[in-house]
């Protein structure tokens, strides 16, 4: 009978491992204890020496999340919205904290920058360090809110905590930004894993949907897709380059230029669109014949494979390209930034009217 016990609750290793019982997989979370009045003078004195006071009504004394009230920063032309900054402190477990900075923009945008760290006053210096600037794009027409965090580091020393110029240097990853333009949202996510595309996203906000050419975003380079109509607006993928912060940077390199191409193309008639990139939109129509080209240069290659083989030795140069040739091909076709389609891509056409909206939509506006 112990041997019988032991052999049920002992989970061997490997692929024979069992899965633990439903009442050890269903077993309530350890609960959470609920912030102590001692515990917040502490934790929000480090903040009251900098001017920022808790806010007891909108924090969660039971999830162990304060939350401060919000300082109004005025716009400052065109480039400086209006921000209504606010800062929220939670438990991240383990004894660490997380600090995350919210600035409101006009429109309801909402950009974050978030920092996980041992102590309150650590992250307080980390994160007012950064300038809000670097949260947000803003110009005439368009508006992008960042997400954004801090990279972990271990403890900082008071030294370093009080150089400034440093802080406000400090890497920030952009995981995820929103920009509002003329009747579009813009939404770009970038994975941290290293070789996975960023997706963008295009979506109407009213009822004057746009027609939008599907190489809008793919003028601008190789690391450019087509866009695919979806039921409520566009989807297509982005390449990004590097690893870590390479390849954040990289992102928000792209994600404004995309932004300022796009607010631009949609503030001028079509027809000119396809003026000054006509160029670029006949060298996308030829990056989508290379599946095509692909296709037809391995069934060429197939024939021709067919009529050498007899003749070549076995040691020879063109039997060992002749025979990678396909699968080069192939790799080469599924390095490319969309899914290779084997298709005859439509040409470039100068669009007509005097705007990318409806006319209808237009004229009654």
């Amino acid at each position: 009978m112990l041997g019988q016990n032991l052999a049920i609750f002992h989970q061997p290793p490997g692929p024979h491992r069992r899965d633990p019982p439903a009442a050890v997989r269903n077993a309530p979370l350890a609960p959470v204890t609920p912030l102590s009045h001692h515990e917040i003078l502490s934790l929000v004195e480090p903040f009251t020496r900098r001017g920022r006071h808790v806010d007891l009504a909108a924090s969660d004394r039971a999830a162990r999340k304060l939350v401060f009230k919000p300082l109004d920063h005025p716009a400052d032309g065109e480039t400086r919205p209006a921000l209504r900054e606010t800062l929220q402190l939670e438990g991240a477990g383990a004894g660490r904290w997380r600090l995350t900075r919210l600035l409101t923009l006009p429109g309801g945008l909402q950009a974050s920058l978030e920092a996980e760290g041992a102590t309150p006053a650590e992250l307080l210096a980390r994160v007012t360090a950064i300038p809000l600037q670097r949260q947000v794009i803003a110009d005439a027409g368009l508006l992008v809110a960042k997400q954004q965090r801090l990279e972990q580091r271990s403890p900082m020393a008071p030294e370093a905590l009080a150089d400034e110029a440093a802080l406000a240097a400090a890497p920030v990853l952009m995981h995820q930004a929103t920009a509002q333009l003329d009747g579009l949202r813009l939404q770009m996510k970038v994975s941290p894993v290293k070789g996975i595309s960023g997706e963008i996203e295009l979506e109407p906000t009213d009822d004057a949907v746009p027609g939008l050419p599907d190489d809008l975003l793919a003028v601008l380079g190789w690391s450019w897709a087509r866009l695919i109509k979806r039921q409520h607006g566009w989807t297509t993928r982005l390449r990004l380059r590097g690893e870590g912060y390479k390849r954040c940077r990289d992102a928000e390199t792209k994600l404004e230029l995309a932004v300022r191409h796009v607010a631009k193309t949609l503030a001028e008639p079509p027809a000119r669109f396809h003026d000054q990139r006509v160029g670029a939109r006949w060298g996308v129509v030829a990056r989508r014949t290379l599946p095509l080209l692909g296709s037809a240069v391995m069934i060429a290659a197939a024939g021709v494979f067919a009529k050498l083989e007899p003749d070549l030795a076995q040691d020879s140069v063109l039997r060992m390209l002749i025979f990678h040739a396909p699968p080069i091909l192939l790799v080469i076709l599924f390095s490319l930034n969309e899914l290779p389609r084997v298709e005859i891509p439509p040409l470039p056409r100068r669009p007509r009217g005097d705007s990318w909206r409806p006319r209808a939509v237009t004229s009654g506006t």
